[in-house]
């Protein structure tokens, strides 16, 4: 097995620091009350370059920079975080569990898919930073070894344990990494011990009798000499996000980089489901006013054939924001999947296929849609009627609703032809000229094929009698006419009526 571990060492900060826009974040500190004390917990950078530092009393830090934003620690919102950043993972493997301020993935299973180790963990590293939390990774044969190394990294760095260094580097890690030796630091470290090495060389009964029990277990499941369960994160049955605002936007602009992250989390719950997306809203929340009557403004995605690309999705979800009006300043953002259904497997094989080709179309009719307005695409849908003029009409895309029908149900209700049809068809059908009862485009048409009778109509006031001919020309081409057919007319003797250009063909 091969584990990955992301440890999160700004956990507190990055959630609030994520939902400013970047270049307006303030100089923000978090605190933390112990007994009867407020202190500084962490403060970011712009805090730090004006006097601010953890540990330090909050009335002290006040009196350095008066305009620091003070917020509390709030575990919940970190807990809710963290679960975004395990949900943006979920692209690369199923198999993830929460820790306190970080995860671990066991990523064996997906090398290849990935492209091996080192590309995964870039790829990993991109999807989770674009979630706005800084960490620092960590990879080892074993869950709590990978979540010890990385815990011991800096941040924005990896130490890759797997092979024969992975015990040399566990031995020179510091003992106040073990959870479970907090409470006997100031011990451990009188009597000579300053690494894992050093705590492992003393008698394993004298360790559990004089700390505690759990402190060999510990060291036993990081060297994997004994097995360490990890429990697995289970994604929801249904998928909503919602993301408070800092401050109030009224430009659409601002709100790309948080949406972008939300739908990197449904992309990643997508995947835990083995499913794709059909239609998803993205829904902007108002601040409530009484002169305001607008509370949210919803904007709804629906996709010719479901998908779960982030990239795609992204790119349609800002084209439809590009055209969306805010109508009052944002302070919540939404994001609920509305159609799912069972993914299909992407096509692996060197070659484009008929599938492949015919979902880049949808895309691109997609990208149109979402860009112009679902009112600006238009398709042909195939009416069940014998009549050519009639048989088809435009309809709004799928994108606009018109994809009521499976394709099954499409296909039952095309009418199949005995005989060929021409891709062409005359919007109007154009009389021709008659020479010496032969119809004439050209040059006098000689018929190929035929006749093909059609009557229908007769339910509408529109009927129509009508003999079809395959007709060639001189120049080669191939024409379908047809011949009026009037019964009453055929009993007096008469031969029948004028000829029509219907179609050509290709």
């Amino acid at each position: 097995m091969l584990w990955i571990a992301l440890y999160f060492p700004a956990l507190s900060l990055d959630w609030i620091e994520r939902r400013f826009p970047k270049m307006l974040i303030p100089a923000i500190a978090v605190t933390v009350r112990k007994r009867n004390q407020t202190s500084i917990q962490q403060a970011n950078k712009p805090a730090q370059e004006r006097g601010v530092m953890a540990g330090q009393p909050l009335a002290s830090a006040l009196a350095v920079f008066p305009d620091l934003v003070i917020m509390e620690q709030d575990p919940h919102e970190e807990r809710k975080a963290l679960q975004q950043a395990v949900y943006a993972a979920l692209r690369f493997t199923p198999n993830i569990a929460m820790q306190n301020n970080g995860l671990i993935a066991e990523v064996s299973g997906s090398l290849k898919l990935f492209g091996g180790l080192k590309k995964l963990c870039q790829s990993l590293n991109r999807a989770v930073t674009a979630q706005g939390l800084q960490f620092s990774a960590g990879i080892a044969p074993t869950a709590t070894g990978a979540g010890l190394l990385a815990r011991s990294a800096q941040p924005g760095t990896v130490i890759n344990g797997k092979g024969e260094e992975f015990r040399i580097l566990l031995d020179a890690l510091p003992v106040n990494l073990l959870e479970s030796a907090q409470l006997h630091l100031d011990v451990i470290r009188g009597i000579g011990c300053k690494t894992l090495a050093d705590l492992r060389r003393l008698p394993r009964g004298g360790i559990a009798r004089r700390f505690d029990p759990d402190l060999p277990a510990e060291l036993d499941r990081a060297y994997g000499d004994s097995p360490d369960p990890q429990k697995w994160f289970e994604a929801p049955e249904d998928f909503q996000q919602k993301m408070k605002m800092m401050g109030l936007v009224e430009n659409t602009a601002l709100l790309l980089v948080p949406a972008r992250r939300m739908v990197e989390q449904m992309c990643g719950w997508l995947a835990s489901r083995h499913a794709a997306v059909s239609a998803f809203s993205f829904i902007l929340h108002h601040e409530h006013s009484l002169r305001q009557p607008h509370k949210f403004t919803p904007v709804n995605i629906r996709l010719s054939e479901q998908g779960s690309d982030p990239a795609h999705l992204m790119l349609l979800l800002r084209a439809r924001l590009e055209r969306t009006k805010i109508v009052a300043p944002v302070c919540e953002l939404e994001l609920t999947a509305d159609e799912i259904a069972a993914g299909a497997d992407s096509n692996l094989e060197l070659f484009p296929t008929v599938q492949s080709e015919a979902t880049s179309l949808n895309r691109f009719i997609e990208k149109l849609s979402s860009r112009l307005g679902p009112e600006a695409i238009t398709g042909l849908k195939v009416v069940s009627d014998h009549r050519p003029e009639c048989s088809q009409r435009l309809e709004l895309s799928a994108m606009g609703g018109l994809n009521r029908f499976s394709k099954r149900e499409a296909k039952a209700q095309i009418i199949q032809p005995e005989s060929p049809r021409p891709a062409w068809l005359m919007e109007t059908p154009l009389e021709l000229k008659v020479q010496r009862g032969q119809p004439i485009y050209g040059s006098p048409l000689k018929l190929l094929a035929g006749p093909e009778r059609i009557e229908a109509g007769w339910w509408d006031d529109a009927a129509v009698a009508r003999d079809y001919f395959i007709a060639e020309n001189d120049q080669g081409q191939l024409l379908w006419i047809y011949r009026e057919r009037n019964p009453v007319e055929k009993d007096k003797g008469n031969k029948g009526g004028n000829w029509y250009l219907q179609g050509l063909f290709g």
